[in-house]
């Protein structure tokens, strides 16, 4: 581990604003120099595309099975490891492996030894996939009474690059739910999105948060807008009296779920009809509108292309 570097934890720290958000251009460190004109990846997007597009492949995890071995005797040489690793390794495709093999090894393994390793990783570490090799490992521990622990777990989940392994400890802490809503308030790319995934409508304040502004994301509101559409329950709202506010926001989500494509959407409805029949009811009773009118011939071109032509019909007559 580089010693004379800053971490990544104290990075977004210092990054972060009054308001405990990261500013809307932040990004971490680059690992390595950039070349001239070579694209760079946005935080959490080699992630998130495996995971939505790729389904990570499995990586070899032999060098940080040697580290946890030796993190029981040397940390240094643990660390030594973990580095080589890093220069080549992606977690989301090992987190698996390293996982079993830990559990497997639990009654050899010293507890102590090995949560001073994933503290040291996840706090010091200076390389982004160093820190979430210490991330996956605290998912084994017990950390809900730890409040300054989870408070530096909490800024760590501001970026979208580490989002997705915070979540999987958060989910075992108290009020597992509002923790889960917090971290995905306060991301707004990957992390949000992946956030939004984890997020059960448990309470009205969570309902009402997804359909305002869980698909609302940095990256594209239809890797969400199914998630709420189904957990906000958009049909009930729409059917029940609705602020000219809410409605707009409900043209946004419906906009995302008739844009199929990266992930599915309106197809996967379980009554496609009454919802887009249930959008028009409502849409009747609200002031003309661009948005209004815009969302109005989404939904009448895609009635008219899945044979749906009653619907269609009733949207000539407000056009």
């Amino acid at each position: 581990m580089d010693n004379i570097s800053e971490s990544i934890y104290e990075n977004i720290c210092r990054a972060r604003n009054e308001r405990e958000e990261l500013p809307p251009e932040y990004s971490l460190p680059p690992e390595e120099t950039p070349e001239p004109g070579k694209s760079r990846f946005a935080d959490g997007a080699l992630d998130g595309i495996a995971l939505y597009h790729m389904r990570a492949p499995e990586q070899d995890a032999e060098l940080l099975k040697q580290a946890v071995d030796a993190a029981a005797t040397d940390l240094e040489q643990a660390h030594s490891l973990v580095s080589r690793w890093v220069v080549d390794g992606h977690m989301i495709s090992a987190m698996n492996k390293i996982l079993q093999y830990v559990m497997e090894r639990r009654q050899q393994l010293p507890p102590s030894k090995i949560y001073r390793l994933a503290l040291e990783c996840a706090l010091q570490g200076t390389h982004r996939e160093e820190v979430k090799f210490g991330l996956v490992l605290l998912v084994l521990f017990d950390t809900d009474t730890n409040e300054p622990l989870k408070n530096a777990l909490r800024i760590l989940a501001l970026s979208d690059e580490f989002t997705l392994y915070v979540l999987q400890i958060a989910s075992n802490w108290t009020r597992s739910s509002q923790e889960i809503l917090r971290i995905a308030k306060g991301a707004r790319g990957w992390g949000r999105i992946h956030a939004v995934a984890a997020l059960e409508p448990e309470t009205q304040e969570i309902a009402d948060w997804l359909f305002a502004e869980g698909w609302d994301n940095h990256i594209l509101s239809a890797y969400s807008a199914l998630e709420c559409c189904q957990k906000a329950d958009l049909r009930k709202r729409l059917e029940n009296d609705m602020t000219e506010r809410d409605f707009s926001r409900a043209c946004e989500l419906l906009n995302a779920l008739l844009l199929e494509g990266p992930m599915p959407g309106i197809s996967q409805v379980e009554d496609r009809a009454g919802l887009l029949n249930a959008f028009v009811d409502c849409a009747a009773g609200k002031g003309v509108s661009p948005q209004r009118q815009e969302t109005l011939k989404q939904v009448s071109d895609y009635a008219a292309s899945h044979e749906l032509p009653e619907i269609a019909q009733r949207i000539r007559f407000l056009l």
